[in-house]
């Protein structure tokens, strides 16, 4: 598997802790496309994805590229154990990748 792949985990993008800032998970660890678990540390980076659709309904994944870091204590209090720093080019559609002539996503 590339590591590229490898690095594409899911997350729910419903999660938003603040703007730029995403709970990736409540526990040490989260999953990869592939379904493989990935443990989390501070300064990984990772892009993380969630399913979603456009207006017609046809497929279009949100994703942000980002660094690991532990959850603020906000957070932590409600279970959020690792958040993911979302990078200067901010949460995207995969189209976006497509209109700027892009590779789609890893695993298409």
């Amino acid at each position: 598997m590339s590591s590229r792949k490898s690095s594409w985990v899911i997350a729910d993008f419903n999660g938003l802790l603040e703007p730029g800032l995403l709970c990736l998970s409540h526990g040490d660890t989260c999953r990869n496309e592939a379904g493989e678990v990935i443990t989390l540390r501070s300064g990984l980076i990772v892009t993380a994805f969630d399913h979603d659709a456009d207006d017609n309904g046809q497929r279009d994944d949100l994703f942000a590229t980002g660094t690991v870091e532990p959850s603020p204590e906000y957070a932590r209090c409600r279970g959020s154990r690792w958040s993911l720093r979302i990078d200067h080019n901010g949460i995207r559609h995969e189209s976006d990748l497509k209109l700027a002539g892009l590779g789609p996503h890893p695993s298409k």
